[in-house]
């Protein structure tokens, strides 16, 4: 009609799009809905709104074109016509200049009816389509990271884990600003996984560090912390680094999540204690078994109690004193022994390793206490022979963890290093100096006692 066509003219002008009634396209859209649903003529329902959508994208209404292309895509789903809704997307998507808004709104509705859908070929083909429609658009990343999460999950489910990983791995949901936090380490906790499951190391441990280890501070994500740790646990059961060990089960023992599961928090507790003594000796490792002494639980796991306190006094202990410990709680078969088994897949490695770390503490002991001293008489004190003294001493030299000099000749280790003629003479004055001092004040006390027995 002539007023139909004034109307159509004013949209094209770059007037507000809208229906013949003023309020939107409400009248046609449901007017098309109605033949598609009980005509049956999805295809003349379809083409009569295309019209429409036409119309008001090329006038740049934003409102109109996004109710259209969303009606459209409703009407096709409604139908259950799931071919015609794939090809319809993507028409929709590929159409000239079709407005960002449009798309979005049409992803979002489209989206929801993935897990609507029960049959497994249909699901995989819209899914398939609306990633195809999302790729490259930063304004549906977050629709397009959440249908690549349920696409993985679909490959696992058939027993595809490399084909799952690849989905997930290139989508970097970090920079997602409509993304919460949790969203965001669920996903990143996800990849992770997968990729410790398809034994990717490299990669599991490149994602977990891109979470922040300050958010798992509050809260409320108290639950993702315990499954970021438990997955930095299996990388590090791989990579075999008993600090980092201790330090995952050390923020598991922390955790809010087993505040009041004692019997957990012991267990959390054993192990960071375990794997703490079989790191080797550092200044942070050191300053970590001052701070166990403090703990409180520890008293209730007198066998660790001790362990930690033999291994902060300077003082040699024999390994006798820990071996009893070793077989009753983290020997294979023990309440202990099926978490520290898997870290080196030698039976008795915690054994030998304790022993390792036992002869390194009393070799640090005998350089504290002795100038010098015979490889015999030290190895008496150490429990082993001299060859394995002579090559545990010479490791710990190499790593700078001691100094000593092995005369072998003379069978003599010298642990004092030698002193600067600069230095020796300042210790020399210092030790004088100190000397005159000590004369100086019993003198002193001679003549005030003197005095005091005069007068008497």
């Amino acid at each position: 009609s002539p007023q139909r066509r004034r109307a159509l003219a004013r949209r094209c002008r770059g007037g507000v799009e809208r229906g013949s009634d003023g309020m939107g396209f409400d009248k046609e859209i449901e007017t098309n809905r109605d033949l598609a649903l009980r005509g049956g003529q999805l295809r003349d329902a379809i083409d009569a709104l295309l019209t429409h959508e036409r119309t008001a994208r090329l006038a740049g209404d934003i409102p109109g074109t996004t109710q259209l292309v969303v009606a459209i895509v409703t009407i096709c789903h409604d139908t259950k016509e799931w071919t015609v809704l794939n090809e319809t997307i993507q028409m929709l998507a590929k159409r000239r200049a079709q407005l960002k808004q449009a798309i979005q709104g049409m992803v979002q509705e489209a989206a929801k009816w993935v897990n609507e859908q029960t049959d497994p070929n249909k699901k995989l083909e819209l899914i398939t389509t609306l990633r195809a429609v999302t790729e490259g658009k930063i304004y549906v990343e977050v629709e397009r990271a959440r249908l690549s999460l349920i696409l993985s999950q679909i490959h696992e489910k058939n027993g595809k884990l490399d084909e799952a990983r690849t989905v997930l791995q290139d989508t970097q949901v970090e920079t997602l600003g409509d993304m919460d936090k949790r969203e965001k380490s669920e996903f990143i906790l996800e990849q992770v996984r997968l990729c410790l499951d398809t034994k990717d190391y490299m990669r599991a441990w490149i994602l977990a560090k891109k979470i922040n280890l300050k958010h798992l501070e509050d809260a409320s994500l108290d639950d993702i912390k315990v499954r970021y740790y438990k997955l930095v646990i299996r990388y590090h059961m791989h990579s075999k680094d008993s600090f980092e060990l201790f330090r995952a089960y050390q923020a598991l023992f922390e955790a809010k999540t087993f505040a009041d599961d004692k019997p957990t928090r012991l267990e959390m507790l054993r192990l960071a204690v375990t794997y703490l003594l079989l790191s080797p000796h550092t200044n942070e490792q050191h300053d970590q078994l001052h701070r166990f002494k403090e703990v409180k639980e520890l008293a209730e796991v007198p066998a660790y109690e001790r362990m930690v306190q033999l291994f902060t006094t300077d003082e040699i202990f024999a390994f006798g004193d820990l071996q009893q410990t070793l077989q009753d709680d983290l020997a294979a078969g023990a309440p202990m022994g099926k978490h520290v088994a898997q870290f080196d897949g030698v039976v008795d490695h915690v054994t030998t390793n304790i022993k390792l770390r036992c002869v390194q503490h009393n070799i640090r002991v005998v350089a504290k206490c002795y100038k010098r001293m015979t490889l015999a008489r030290l190895s008496v004190l150490l429990g082993i022979g001299p060859d394995e003294v002579e090559k545990e001493l010479s490791e710990m030299v190499t790593s700078g963890a001691v100094y000593a000099r092995i005369d072998r000749p003379a069978g003599v280790v010298n642990f004092k290093p030698p002193q600067h003629p600069n230095e020796l003479l300042n210790d020399w004055s210092g030790n004088i100096s100190q000397l005159l001092n000590l004369l100086e004040s019993t003198c002193h006390q001679i003549r005030k006692e003197s005095m005091v027995h005069n007068i008497a």
